[in-house]
């Protein structure tokens, strides 16, 4: 794609615009972009889930879909995209409380509020083609019915996450940065205090995990991380210091400790990037990786709490289009 898209589809998460400047920052935005020719669709979700489906049923009749919202919102255009077969492209305009993804697209703006730069993407296409993790896991819609008949066949549930995915403390921590957590301690530092209100109640589970590198078992687990890009939680959280989202592998990051404060420590080393070093740390490249917990943990993608182990994790290559700025760092 070398010049503006005509067809436009721009998906909305009202909750991350919901107050008056942000209603009239998004006004502004579609403005901007309709004095350069392009013209906005616009649906509005109503609930978790809703972008994705939105994304997937729609998406055929746009060249390019505009995520407006945070990095949750982002995630399911993107595994709502790549689910139906569009050929769209995306474009994601920064409005929610977590922007990694328009930080690694270089359209975030130099303080979080200046649209230009994701304008300009827009009107002057900088197309990148990126790998995304496909994730894959199962739900049991319940456990039986009262009159003891047999339990209902699990559903295989799966979506494609850009940034990354992770079982064990990675899920507790996003349980534990409530939305009290975010409005007290802002979008930056919400996942710091989220850590220190999880310290006290993760308890470790014993993972076991499968990948081309063999079959591991961790005994004090920490976490399972796989990273298809550099950063999260806002750049604080460097988990895949030296991933890159278009050469098609994976960073994957097993990570065990004993005792809260060598927990602390670990987290310490990941905000950092030195985790990959530490002796208690298992980093490998790969294609995919599967894990099974006792007890089951939360699973994370891309800062959202979406399932529970067991779960699978493989690279899905060249699978998603990405329109970038010139500050663009993927």
């Amino acid at each position: 794609m070398s010049v503006a898209p005509r067809r436009v589809l721009l998906i909305r998460n009202p909750s991350s615009a919901s107050s008056r400047p942000q209603t009239h920052r998004l006004e502004r935005f579609v403005a901007c972009l309709a004095e350069g020719g392009v013209h906005c669709d616009i649906r509005v979700t109503e609930y978790a889930g809703h972008a994705l489906e939105l994304a997937r049923t729609h998406a055929a009749a746009f060249e390019c879909v505009i995520a407006a919202g945070g990095d949750g919102t982002v995630h399911e255009v993107a595994s709502g995209l790549i689910a139906g077969g569009s050929r769209a492209v995306l474009a994601v305009a920064p409005f929610g409380r977590g922007n990694d993804i328009a930080q690694l697209a270089g359209v975030f703006g130099s303080v979080g509020r200046d649209d230009e730069a994701a304008i300009r993407a827009i009107l002057e296409p900088r197309p990148v083609t990126l790998d995304t993790i496909r994730v894959t896991w199962r739900e049991n819609p319940s456990a039986g019915t009262e009159s003891g008949g047999a339990a209902a066949e699990s559903i295989e549930r799966v979506r494609h996450a850009l940034l990354f995915g992770g079982v064990g403390f990675v899920g507790e921590l996003l349980r534990k940065t409530t939305p009290a957590t975010v409005k007290w301690f802002g979008p930056r530092w919400c996942y710091s205090a989220g850590f220190f209100r999880a310290l006290f109640s993760f308890r470790p589970p014993v993972l076991r995990v499968r990948s081309e590198q063999g079959e591991q078992v961790l005994s004090n687990a920490v976490a399972v991380v796989v990273g298809n890009a550099p950063f999260a939680g806002g750049g604080l959280m460097r988990i895949g210091p030296g991933a890159s989202m278009t050469d098609g592998v994976l960073e994957l990051t097993l990570i065990e400790a004993v005792g809260r404060w060598a927990l602390a420590l670990q987290f310490l080393r990941l905000l950092r990037g030195t985790h990959v070093r530490h002796r208690q740390v298992r980093f490998f490249r790969g294609h995919w990786l599967e894990v099974s917990a006792d007890p089951s943990q939360l699973l994370a993608l891309d800062g959202e709490l979406l399932g529970i182990s067991p779960v699978r994790f493989e690279v899905n290559p060249r699978s998603l289009t990405l329109l970038t700025g010139p500050a663009s760092v993927v």
